[in-house]
């Protein structure tokens, strides 16, 4: 395979993988909806969904790193920007390369973003109902219950 045959493989990839990242925040998105909403049933919905589009990433990002790696690329940001430049000024139709990488990092940058805002209202939650059990076993007039390493929780 040509170089530049291998360069249109890796623009195929990152098509591809831009179409999963988008995919991805969709499922973030709606699982952001359900959390605000409180559709636990619709979270456990998602998370199928959510599982097989991280395996997917984690393909892309093992492919894209294999090739980065064979194009003696140490996988730094600096790095991989200076050898998208040096394929524009060889080849000035690979501008759509450059161009699909930085909307890649910018879908990672939203996905990552979602995912921290989505941790934090799980979490949020979680503590809302150990509050509340709590305070239900109190009322019940229960004893305390002991973690794995004998620490009193609830």
């Amino acid at each position: 395979m040509s170089p530049s045959q291998h360069v249109m493989c890796f623009l195929k990839e990152l098509k591809d993988e831009k179409g999963i990242f988008q995919a991805f925040i969709e499922i973030l998105k709606k699982e952001e909806n359900a959390l605000v909403e409180g559709k636990i049933e619709a979270i456990d919905f998602l998370a199928s969904d959510k599982s097989r589009l991280i395996e997917e990433l984690i393909q892309f990002d093992e492919h894209r790193t294999d090739y980065l790696k064979k194009q003696g690329l140490n996988l730094e940001k600096n790095s991989i920007d200076a050898w998208l430049m040096g394929l524009i000024e060889q080849h000035s139709d690979l501008l759509e390369v450059k161009n699909l990488w930085n909307e890649l990092l910018d879908l990672a940058r939203i996905a990552q973003q979602l995912n921290h805002s989505n941790g934090l209202m799980i979490s949020t939650q979680l503590q809302h109902n150990q509050r509340a059990f709590a305070a239900l076993h109190c009322a019940a007039g229960n004893v305390s219950l002991y973690g794995p390493k004998g620490q009193t929780y609830i």
